[in-house]
């Protein structure tokens, strides 16, 4: 096969996304290095803008947060440069100031959280999860449909449909004790990314 040649792939959202969060890494981990560096990293970011289109607005945002996320736990920002890349991130979800008294250090490990929701996120299906409350200080048992993944100052949030509460919430996924992915599926709210610059209440 010559090198101009063009092939075809049919891919799943997942497969998409994995490849797309893979693409963003290699923009990020190696922009600029090597003889010829301009001409890749134009065809990686050529490649990323296809990608970006296979999979949902959501799962694009959602990988170029993780990527940065992967970055930063190798290589490591400083704070400022953690704070400019959040405001460049083209997310525009508010949080509700409900939150703003509670502790903001990580309580449980998102290592194997954050993969389950992922899937929830490509399949469209509801998870079962334990979260814990501070204000109640209790772990409510809840049933959500993750609408998308957020990481704002070091800490993975998640917007999700409560069906307890019957609303769009902001939750910490470092809050969720355990979690399950479940059989009921679930589409996201009519209109969820036009007025997705309402301040949603967090999770307390």
């Amino acid at each position: 096969m010559h090198m101009d040649d063009k092939f075809c792939l049919e891919l799943s959202q997942e497969e998409g996304i994995l490849l797309l969060t893979g693409a963003r890494l290699l923009d990020k981990l190696v922009a600029g290095v090597t003889i010829h560096a301009t001409e890749r990293d134009e065809l990686i970011r050529e490649i990323i803008d296809k990608l970006s289109l296979s999979v949902s607005p959501a799962l694009a945002s959602m990988s170029d947060e993780l990527a940065d996320a992967i970055v930063e736990s190798v290589l490591g920002y400083d704070e400022c440069e953690d704070a400019d890349l959040l405001e460049d991130s083209g997310h525009d979800f508010v949080e509700a100031s409900t939150e703003s008294s509670s502790p903001a250090y990580p309580m449980y490990c998102v290592d194997k959280t954050l993969p389950v929701l992922e899937r929830s996120l490509v399949s469209h299906h509801a998870v079962s999860a334990q979260v814990y409350s501070f204000a109640r200080e209790s772990v409510d048992r809840l049933t959500l449909n993750p609408l998308t993944i957020i990481r704002e100052e070091g800490l993975w949030r998640m917007v999700a449909y409560c069906h307890e509460v019957d609303d769009v919430m902001v939750f910490r996924v470092d809050r969720i004790k355990e979690l399950e992915e479940t059989s009921h599926s679930f589409e996201a709210p009519t209109g969820f990314y036009d007025y997705r610059q309402q301040p949603f209440a967090s999770y307390c």
